[in-house]
């Protein structure tokens, strides 16, 4: 599953010189001398290109091949890690949410989150995973049909929500994800608009801390 990432001439002026054809230039009476001109051609002052700094990302990187979870439906959490560092905690309320995520994992090497520094009281609910570096390994992640939908790429709008509730990335009516600012809406609509798929496992209720359900794109 998913996401790969986002993110993201030269060119090159010669200076010629020419020469005139005539340098020099006759005197008529009572006329004034013509000044001598270089045999320069002149020149557009250079355009300073201007580039744009990508926001900082914000990864975990892990060993696929080592990735564990640990947790159950009836505590309601679950934590997939490889060695010691953690790469996911979510809820969920079925034992498949720990198989899904420890599948998904399996997949890639990298998970970066857009968001993870809210501030906000769900703060889960405006958090957007994605994934980077393709393990190789395509483990199947049970129920996946289930767990996902498909989206218009051509269609998405990145909307203010007004009233201080921040900001979604949209498919006409379908809410794909909702964000804290602008900046982290339009950062997550880069990598919607590589994609038509968006996945979801574990609750995205009763999200609480950075707990809540984890997204991926195809």
């Amino acid at each position: 599953m998913l996401v790969a990432v986002a993110a993201c001439g030269n060119s090159s002026s010669t200076e010629g010189s020419g020469t005139l054809a005539n340098t020099s230039a006759s005197k008529t009476p009572g006329s004034p001398t013509s000044a001598a001109t270089t045999g320069k051609a002149p020149t557009t002052p250079a355009t300073k290109k201007t580039t744009t700094k990508s926001a900082p990302t914000d990864c975990v990187t892990y060993d696929p091949s080592n990735v564990t979870v640990d947790g159950s439906g009836a505590s309601g959490t679950f934590v997939v890690s490889s060695g010691s560092t953690v790469v996911m905690r979510l809820h969920g309320q079925d034992d498949m949410v720990g198989q899904q995520a420890l599948a998904l994992a399996q997949r890639y090497k990298e998970h970066c989150y857009i968001g993870r520094h809210n501030t906000r009281e769900s703060k889960g609910d405006y958090i957007f995973d994605y994934w980077l570096k393709a393990s190789g390994n395509t483990p199947e992640i049970p129920d996946e049909d289930d767990i996902c939908r498909t989206y218009n790429n051509h269609n998405l709008t990145v909307e203010n929500m007004g009233d201080g509730d921040g900001w979604r990335v949209k498919d006409h009516d379908d809410v794909l994800h909702e964000f804290d600012n602008e900046a982290d809406a339009r950062s997550a609509n880069t990598i919607f608009l590589k994609y038509t798929q968006i996945c979801s496992i574990g609750d995205s209720e009763d999200s609480d801390d950075d707990l809540g359900a984890v997204t991926f794109s195809e």
